[in-house]
C-alpha cells in the first residue's frame, strides 16, 4: 500500500511548481473537488485521499500552457497534454514529478509517461439553451470514451462489457489525431461568446457558475496557501452536498490502487 504521507509530500511539490508559474504569469486558479474540500475540511489533504485537482478557466489553461513551455522547470517535471503523447486521452493537463511512477488500473498499459502528478481542468462555456448544452455534453461524453478505447485505457472488467467492444469497433474509422480534434473544437465551441455557465470535460456531470472563478481566496492547505473559489460552500454543495460530514468508514478510499514508486523522493522526504 502506498505511503499516503510521502505521496503527500510528493504532489506538493507538483503543486508548488503549478502555484509559482500562475503567480510570475498572473494565470488565475482554484483548488478544485476533494483538494478544495481538504482546504476547508482538513486544512489540508483529506487524509485518506492521494491526488490533487485545479481548475482554470479556458482562456488561463491556455495561457498556463504556453507559459509551462519557458518557466517549468523540465529539469524534474513534464506537462502532459492530450498534445504532447499521441495516447493520452484526456482533455486536459497532467503536472508530472520525473523520477516518480504510479500506475493505476484502467491506464497502466497505456504507452504514455505515468509520473506521479497533480490534474488541471480547463473550463469550457456551456451554452445557455438547456437542449443545445445537453446536447454538447451527450456529444463530449461520447466522443470521450471513444477516445479512451481507442487510446487503449480501460480495467480489465470494463473491458468485457458491450459499450466497450461498440466504442471500440466504431473507432476502427477515425484516427485519434481526428477524435481528439473534434473534441478540441466540441470544447471549444462557445468560448467566444457570454455565457452563465462552464463545465469540465472529462466531469461533464456538474455545470459550473463561471461567476464563481472570478472572486478567488488564499487557502491554508498542509502550511501553503493555494488559490480558491471564495464562494466554495455553494461549490462544495453543488458537489459533495453536506460537505462537512465525514463519509462512512467503508467510504473513505483512495484513487492510486496500483502501484505507486517515488523514487529517490522517498528517500528525501525521509530524511526531513
Amino acid at each position: 500500500m502506498v505511503n499516503l504521507e510521502q505521496l503527500h509530500s510528493v504532489i506538493l511539490i507538483i503543486a508548488d511548481e503549478i502555484d509559482r508559474i500562475c503567480k510570475k504569469n498572473n494565470i488565475a486558479y482554484t483548488i478544485s473537488y476533494g483538494t478544495l474540500l481538504g482546504a476547508v475540511r482538513h486544512k489540508g489533504f483529506i487524509p485518506w485521499d492521494d491526488d490533487f485537482d485545479i481548475e482554470m478557466l479556458r482562456e488561463d489553461y491556455n495561457r498556463f500552457i504556453q507559459a509551462c513551455k519557458t518557466d517549468l522547470d523540465e529539469s524534474k517535471f513534464f506537462l502532459q497534454t492530450d498534445e504532447t503523447e499521441k495516447f493520452y486521452a484526456f482533455a486536459f493537463a497532467k503536472v508530472q514529478l520525473k523520477g516518480t511512477e504510479i500506475l493505476e488500473d484502467f491506464s497502466k498499459n497505456v504507452p504514455i509517461q505515468h509520473g506521479v502528478f497533480v490534474d488541471i481542468f480547463p473550463l469550457d462555456n456551456l451554452p445557455g439553451n438547456k437542449i443545445t448544452a445537453k446536447h454538447l455534453v451527450k456529444i463530449n461524453n461520447i466522443i470521450k470514451n471513444a477516445i479512451w478505447v481507442k487510446c487503449g485505457y480501460g480495467t480489465e472488467s470494463y473491458k468485457k462489457k458491450v459499450s466497450y467492444w461498440i466504442l471500440k469497433l466504431s473507432g476502427l474509422f477515425f484516427s485519434i489525431e481526428n477524435l481528439k480534434k473534434f473534441r478540441n473544437n466540441l470544447l471549444n465551441k462557445f468560448n467566444s461568446i457570454e455565457t452563465d455557465y462552464v463545465f469540465v470535460s472529462d466531469s461533464s456531470k456538474y455545470k459550473r457558475n463561471k461567476d464563481w472563478y472570478y472572486q478567488l481566496s488564499d487557502y491554508y492547505f498542509e502550511g501553503r496557501k493555494y488559490k480558491g473559489i471564495t464562494n466554495y460552500d455553494t461549490y462544495l454543495t453543488a458537489l459533495y452536498g453536506n460537505y462537512l460530514k465525514l463519509p462512512p468508514e467503508s467510504e473513505r478510499c483512495y484513487h492510486s490502487n496500483g502501484t505507486v514508486n517515488l523514487g529517490s523522493f522517498t528517500k528525501n522526504i525521509a530524511k526531513t
